[in-house]
């Protein structure tokens, strides 16, 4: 039920859990002013400014912390005559419950930014910023899932730097690691945000193409393959590129097999002459 609670929020539009969070707070405070029962109520204000500060962000946790300070305190003084209780009591009670809420939201919010943080990083590769293979593989069911149930095909590319050694022994691995970000950065430039891109280990990289056919493949590949091997000729960079690239116009198929025959046609790639590119189409049985 709650992880049932926290997806439905999650997957809400931004404008539309302000106004039920903004909401919650309204109806705590309408409860607060109706019980007069000040000190167990108020601890209720937590809730909607807990979910501000995890679900929106850290500003609104503090801004709603604000306000529910400002909305408990208006409720209290309005029944200020019948408790006899002093003006700056209330003041002082108010201050405190607002540090209190401010507390909690920013460390909340702190809380939750770290931990999206780790789940950034447990899914993307620390050299090039693109998805490491565990999150390759997570997403890349995800579109062949998605492929399936439109029946539109799809293209996994697949290339090695060959000679990558190469780098390492001649000018270090400084050097080795500038070529890694700058295939990653390349890939990410040019590709489309709807391309699943990920570095497979070493000096190995892969990208699928949802909703790409044969034709399509052909054209964007040749342009990505011809910006990469002009770069790295101008930086005088003694490695070459050997690619696999597999058109599944058979959606009904599972990852592990595509991953397997695109990983022969690359390694094909390379004993046929290295820099190269090998294309095969997977048509439907």
């Amino acid at each position: 039920m709650l992880k049932s609670f926290h997806d439905t929020l999650h997957k809400m539009p931004r404008e539309i859990l302000i106004l039920f969070i903004c909401a919650l707070a309204a109806i705590i405070g309408i409860v607060d002013y109706i019980t007069s029962f000040d000190v167990s109520i108020s601890l209720f204000y937590l809730a909607p400014i807990l979910l501000a500060a995890w679900y929106i962000d850290r500003t609104a946790g503090v801004v709603l912390s604000f306000t529910c300070a400002i909305i408990w305190f208006v409720t209290s003084a309005i029944t200020l005559p019948s408790r006899g209780i002093p003006m700056w009591v209330l003041i002082w009670d108010a201050a405190i419950l607002l540090g209190f809420f401010l507390v909690s939201a920013v460390l909340l919010a702190n809380l939750q930014r770290s931990l999206g943080r780790e789940r950034k990083l447990a899914r993307t590769d620390y050299l090039t910023g693109i998805l490491n293979s565990r999150a390759f593989h997570e997403q890349a069911n995800i579109e062949i899932a998605r492929a399936k149930r439109s029946q539109k095909p799809f293209t996994i590319a697949y290339f090695d730097l060959v000679n990558f050694k190469e780098i390492y022994n001649r000018f270090g691995q400084a050097e080795a690691e500038k070529v890694l970000r700058f295939i990653g950065r390349e890939l990410s430039r040019f590709l489309r945000v709807t391309d699943v891109i990920g570095r497979m280990g070493g000096e190995e990289f892969i990208i699928l193409f949802s909703e790409t056919d044969q034709q399509n493949a052909y054209s964007v590949i040749a342009r990505l393959y011809s910006l990469l091997t002009a770069e790295i000729h101008k930086k005088k960079w003694p490695i070459m590129i050997s690619m696999g690239v597999l058109t599944c116009n058979e959606t009904a198929i599972e990852l592990d097999k595509v991953l397997n025959e695109i990983d022969k046609m690359m390694y094909g790639a390379k004993r046929s002459g290295k820099s190269q590119i090998t294309y095969r189409v997977m048509e439907k049985e």
